[in-house]
């Protein structure tokens, strides 16, 4: 965690640098702690890991986008693994995503959305010397994410955070990626532009996500929801190479694009 303080991480309010405190608790001792002297927000690492969100969290749309959300995040390999089966199986449909990325070695990789690691996995076994990160907004999510990590022996710097507000510097990193969900985001084109702020000149940025196929197939289970739509039109103008195609056997969609250099 030395290294994601000292030279990546920045207050995602208002993307001011952060110094470390240390704070005394009754409980739990000691905290360490990252405070923003610009606009004075504290965010603490009590629980292994930085979280910009403190008690704040998801922000739900509706009484089944919560449902969704809470059971997901008890049930997430199992069911993620059920999902890509109508694509093909997990393995592949994770492949075919992530195999569009450029890793070089000691490229800075982060995903926003990390969920339980399992592209933390495929990651390392694909490349080597890579400096993983991620972010998610669940605690269930970073909690299970972290051991996970630890079981598998891959170091990675994780934090909680909204992806819509990144607390990362502007060009941070050589590959940004997201794998799943950013059709339930409130605000995906805050999503998108913030992949590409923290991206640094010639990233190649890869969203995948369900299609309406999928969606109409779930809503077998979970009940009507908003049509989807892949957000393509939500990229900039100046990005270059911006590309949708349909994968997972038409149950799902990506978009690449590449930051100008």
């Amino acid at each position: 965690m030395e290294n994601i303080a000292n030279n990546l991480l920045c207050c995602p309010e208002c993307l001011g640098y952060l110094m470390k405190e240390d704070h005394s608790g009754a409980e739990r001792g000691k905290i360490e702690a990252l405070k923003c002297p610009s606009c004075l927000k504290e965010y603490d690492n009590s629980d292994g890991y930085y979280d910009f969100l403190n008690e704040n969290g998801l922000l739900f749309r509706s009484s089944r986008d919560r449902f969704i959300r809470s059971v997901y995040a008890k049930v997430y390999t199992p069911v993620t693994n059920f999902m890509f089966l109508f694509c093909g199986g997990a393995s592949k449909a994770r492949t075919e995503v992530l195999s569009r990325l450029v890793l070089n070695r000691g490229a800075a990789v982060l995903e926003t959305g990390m969920g339980y690691g399992e592209n933390f996995l495929w990651l390392s076994r694909h490349a080597e010397g890579l400096k993983l990160y991620g972010v998610d907004i669940q605690k269930e999510m970073m909690a299970n994410c972290s051991r996970n990590l630890d079981r598998w022996k891959i170091s990675a710097g994780i934090v909680r955070s909204n992806a819509q507000s990144l607390p990362f510097r502007d060009g941070s990193f050589d590959v940004v990626f997201h794998l799943g969900a950013i059709n339930l985001f409130e605000d995906r084109k805050k999503a998108i532009e913030e992949m590409i702020r923290v991206s640094r000149p010639g990233t190649h940025i890869v969203i995948a996500d369900e299609t309406e196929k999928a969606g109409r197939l779930f809503n077998v289970f979970t009940g009507p929801a908003e049509k989807i739509t892949p957000p393509v039109d939500l990229v900039p103008d100046n990005m270059l190479n911006i590309s949708l195609e349909t994968i997972w056997r038409g149950y799902g969609y990506v978009i690449e694009f590449d930051t100008p250099a």
